[in-house]
């Protein structure tokens, strides 16, 4: 295929980009910390983060910082610019007068800092989501670091306070694979975990250059397909429809009515069940099985779900589990189902992503439980 030039020059802009990017990349999913709109998009301007719903009345703040509970952002999809979330991050931080880490509250990166330290709220409770934009002045609030690498020792800044960089999504995805309360107490053997998990890993700071250059709006008109079999920049933690879905389940209560075919064996029901919805299921085998469960109440066993839905990757139902509410699992286990038969809306959401990202925490937890 005969290569343009205007993609000759974006491939010499990528070629030197690579040459002099610092390593800011999460520990815990491999992927830099970065925003990568346009200029004119950038996380803190006002028609940016200030253009969500729910900032949109910050829009017009003063203030030199405008801060929010880190839950905010750590529970928000940013419907306008989906993307913004992979630049909120947090940081665990040492300084170089103690051996030990302490986890840092939120804010955005947006562009390389080689030689300047990022700053961050020090309060894991706080984000940082905006304010004015030029000549900032920061108090004891906040705390300088640069970024670490997972191959270079702190020697690298010597006096200087060095930070680990997490998404703040991924950390809030960490929680479900092990407490990170726990984590917090134990951070200097976490970053141990990390580092012994990527650095040898071939997955860590990979880039979809492509992807990046279609998403920016650089020279690509059409999506070219994605190099590590997902879009590994989609938001591992927040899917906007599985939350749809487990919203529902929150709000249509489980109601009792009697089978109509009470004569019916489970397992002769199982078996007409597995022959209308097989393990490789389409959306039609999926509305299929609705209707039948539906027009007989039939009640199938667990065993039945688990070979059909990645149960574990839905860390949403967590709570669901945890409540006392009587939810209609049948039906929302069919909802999702028929979310992931989509073969479309699959392979671009963000499950793919996040069953990639959760497969590198859960290694990463190993790593930490044998440490610890």
């Amino acid at each position: 295929m005969a290569t343009s030039l205007d993609d000759s020059v974006i491939d010499d802009e990528i070629d030197d980009y690579k040459e002099e990017i610092e390593d800011n990349n999460c520990l815990l999913c491999g992927v830099r910390c970065e925003i990568f709109y346009s200029k004119i998009v950038r996380p803190t301007r006002p028609t940016v983060l200030f253009g969500e719903d729910k900032w949109k009345h910050r829009r017009k703040a003063k203030a030199e910082h405008v801060m929010v509970p880190s839950k905010e952002v750590e529970e928000g999809y940013f419907a306008k610019y989906p993307f913004t979330w992979s630049s909120m991050c947090r940081a665990i931080i040492k300084q170089p007068s103690t051996t030990k880490y302490f986890l840092s509250g939120i804010t955005t990166i947006e562009c390389e800092r080689v030689f300047r330290p990022y700053v961050i709220p020090k309060d894991p409770s706080v984000a940082r989501i905006g304010g004015k934009t030029g000549n900032l002045q920061y108090d004891d609030t906040f705390v300088q670091f640069h970024a670490a690498n997972i191959e270079r020792q702190a020697s690298d800044f010597p006096g200087k306070n060095i930070g680990f960089i997490v998404h703040a999504h991924c950390w809030a995805l960490f929680n479900y694979i092990i407490p990170t309360a726990l984590v917090e107490k134990k951070l200097e053997k976490f970053i141990r975990a990390g580092r012994k998990y990527w650095r040898n890993n071939r997955l860590w700071g990979i880039h979809d250059w492509e992807q990046k250059l279609w998403k920016s709006g650089h020279g690509r008109t059409y999506n070219q397909g994605f190099e590590f079999g997902c879009d590994i920049y989609k938001n591992p933690l927040i899917v906007p429809e599985v939350q749809k879905v487990v919203d529902n389940a929150w709000e249509t209560k489980k109601e009792y009515k009697p089978p109509r075919c009470s004569h019916v064996p489970l397992e002769v029901a199982t078996m007409i069940a597995e022959w209308t919805c097989p393990v490789v299921y389409t959306p039609a085998d999926v509305k299929n099985t609705r209707n039948m469960l539906s027009a007989w109440q039939w009640t199938l066993p667990d065993c039945f779900w688990k070979v059909r839905l990645k149960e574990e990757l839905f860390v949403e139902l967590d709570s669901l589990r945890e409540s006392n509410c009587s939810i209609d699992w049948q039906a929302l286990r069919l909802d999702l189902m028929a979310l992931v038969s989509d073969r479309e809306w699959y392979v671009s959401s963000g499950l793919p992503n996040r069953e990639r990202v959760i497969g590198f925490m859960t290694a990463i937890k190993s790593n930490f439980l044998k440490i610890a």
